[in-house]
């Protein structure tokens, strides 16, 4: 086999703006070993290879230049038994099967992310809460370390930053992010040119990612703004912020029901409370409505595959949304019901609402999302 580390060796360093003599320095050779190393007239002791990786930040796969290419069939089985534990954050299932893959395959960045992942969503119920989300960080950075495209290495800072917090270090989080801070502004660009290099399914993919993207982070924005309106007491502003919301995301459910289903009974909640709060009762009871419906429709079939969302049909399998929850969509409406409208606890229309809620609430083992 002709080992390419030398070449690998250069490659990095010269990328990442390092002397021959801070790597030697780095793992304690003479800089004259370094030069040997990248002119191939050597190679480097096996007991310093995972000094050297260190030194760059990447894995030793990467500095040797190796992919795996004989075992691929074996991990996409082990993928395909984790995709769906990790999307429907089954992280019992989940932990143990990704802890036997990683004994294996230590520097696998799907591995790695699905860990880190599964910790984040154990941590909201565990007695180790920090030290999940810890440990959590700790599988997000060695992804980064494997990842091959700047993608995936955005992805695992967006998620350290996420899993920061969390954790309470806000300072952290907002730092990491605001660091990475970037838009997908040239999708619909890319999208038009590779439909008119006849990429057409490639095309229609990209534009998927980022309508999605657009709706689930219109969640966050107009959600978010309908707060900040209400702190300063503008509810009639909270309100069509809100609604405006609550719309949007209503235009992505779809035949099956969807995660678009569980963010439109929260949404509706919201709306349903800032009417309240106008006394506008009339609508107050139908935006009620409208959320117990889309959490009852999702209780009954659920599913956290983006393909199941309108407009994403042909999206990859392993596409999906992340849910920590061990409950639906009818349990978590039924908490923000009883805190926002405790006033209405025994009005008849309110114990109905709640009665159906009851009736229809399930858990993730209860309809086999969890193992």
């Amino acid at each position: 086999m002709n080992l390419c580390i030398g070449n690998k060796i250069t490659e990095f360093r010269k990328e990442q703006s390092k002397t021959q003599e801070q790597l030697a320095n780095y793992v304690g050779v003479s800089v004259a070993a370094v030069s040997k190393w990248e002119t191939k007239q050597s190679y480097p002791d096996i007991t310093l290879l995972p000094s050297i990786a260190d030194f760059f930040g990447v894995s030793i796969d990467a500095l040797l230049g190796y992919k795996v290419t004989g075992c691929n069939e074996i991990r996409e089985n082990i993928y395909k038994n984790i995709f769906e534990a990790d999307i429907n954050g089954d992280y019992k299932t989940a932990i143990p099967i990704i802890n036997d893959a990683l004994n294996k395959y230590p520097n696998d960045f799907n591995l790695l992310r699905s860990m880190g992942s599964m910790l984040r969503m154990r941590a909201w119920e565990s007695e180790m809460k920090e030290q999940d989300f810890k440990d959590a960080i700790m599988y997000y950075e060695r992804a980064l370390k494997c990842a091959e495209n700047e993608d995936n290495k955005l992805w695992m800072k967006v998620s350290i930053s996420q899993t920061y917090d969390s954790m309470g270090d806000t300072k952290k989080a907002l730092d990491l992010m605001l660091e990475i801070n970037a838009s997908k502004a040239f999708d619909a660009d890319i999208a038009r040119i590779k439909y008119k290099l006849g990429e057409k399914q490639d095309a229609k993919i990209v534009l998927q990612s980022q309508l999605w993207g657009m709706a689930f982070n219109f969640w966050g924005i107009a959600g978010r703004l309908a707060v900040w309106f209400a702190d300063e007491g503008n509810h009639e502003m909270a309100l069509e912020a809100q609604k405006l919301h609550a719309q949007f995301l209503s235009a992505f459910t779809n035949d099956t029901p969807n995660y678009a289903d569980t963010l439109c009974a929260s949404s509706y909640s919201a709306v349903a409370k800032y009417c309240s709060v106008l006394n506008m009762q009339d609508e107050m009871w139908e935006n009620l409505s409208r959320a117990v419906y889309h959490a009852i429709r999702f209780d009954e079939n659920p599913s956290y595959k983006t393909r199941s969302i309108k407009f994403m049909d042909g999206m990859p399998e392993r596409a999906g949304m992340g849910n920590n929850s061990p409950n639906l969509a009818c349990n978590g409406l039924l908490m923000e019901i009883k805190q926002d409208f405790a006033e209405f606890a025994s009005n008849e229309k309110f114990v109905q609402l709640r009665s159906q809620l009851e009736s229809a609430k399930q858990t993730k083992q209860d309809v086999g999302v969890w193992a």
